[in-house]
């Protein structure tokens, strides 16, 4: 009996795993619930799934083996209230994960940039988040320094606005330095007229140039390649015009 008992105790930890696994396996996958399952919410679903299987797997193969219920039950209890004062970190990353889920300051596929991290997010797990920064490289971050932490999210946007701040000389004519500007900023293909339409402001007298802020927006896909090609036509015009764009300066006077 007490081998019987074993055996069958094996084989329901083993048919519990596999069954876990399988279930694990399927809800990550691309066809389980097609359009109707977010993809954010994939992971977290497959984990918990594979951990509750898990737990009923070992309470169904303790009791096989003759352990009874209530003492498995108190055991269990017992247990769980030591690991979760060793691992009060790891459980605090699960009750973030669950905030990031619930609340969506992010989801899969979208750039976002903390005082720790900047990429595009490719998983949130149970545990850890998983983030692509620009150079391709995976970084795992705890769900908790996540949430912890101030998220900006630029995969919300359709359109921002780029500001590039140019210092130019004390001569400079600012007027038509400002509509020089303008009309450079107008005339590209990525230039957006609304929210605002593109503006020049001065807003410095430094120690050897006066700062102009050119604003205009545009669309946010291929940012970086748009704010690049934007700010090689800026200097562009301001070359054409022959408006200096000086080099920090320092006056010397020789009192002597």
């Amino acid at each position: 009996t007490i081998a019987i008992n074993v055996l069958a105790g094996l084989a329901t930890f083993i048919l519990g795993l596999m069954i876990a696994r399988w279930f694990r396996k399927k809800i990550r996958g691309a066809a389980f619930g097609t359009d109707h399952v977010d993809v954010t919410l994939r992971p977290v679903v497959a984990s918990a799934v594979f951990y509750v299987i898990v737990a009923i797997t070992v309470y169904a193969t303790f009791t096989r083996l003759g352990v009874e219920p209530t003492a498995l039950l108190a055991v269990f209890g017992a247990a769980g209230l030591a690991i979760g004062l060793a691992l009060k970190d790891t459980l605090g990353n699960i009750a973030a994960g669950f905030m990031l889920l619930i609340l969506r300051p992010l989801n899969v596929g979208e750039y976002i940039e903390t005082p720790n991290v900047a990429g595009s997010v490719q998983e949130v797990g149970l545990f850890s988040t998983t983030i692509k920064n620009v150079e391709g490289i995976y970084i795992y971050v705890p769900n908790g320094q996540i949430w912890s932490n101030r998220i900006q999210n630029f995969g919300r946007h359709t359109e921002r606005k780029l500001i590039v701040n140019i210092g130019v000389g004390y001569d400079t004519d600012l007027d038509a330095a400002k509509a020089l500007l303008v009309e450079t900023m107008r005339a590209q293909e990525m230039t957006l007229d609304a929210p605002d339409m593109p503006l020049v402001f001065v807003t410095e007298f430094g120690d050897s140039a006066i700062t102009l802020s050119c604003r205009v927006w545009m669309p946010a896909a291929d940012w970086l390649v748009n704010a690049s090609h934007m700010r090689v036509e800026l200097k562009k015009a301001l070359d054409g015009a022959g408006i200096e764009i000086p080099f920090p300066q320092r006056v010397v006077i020789n009192r002597n």
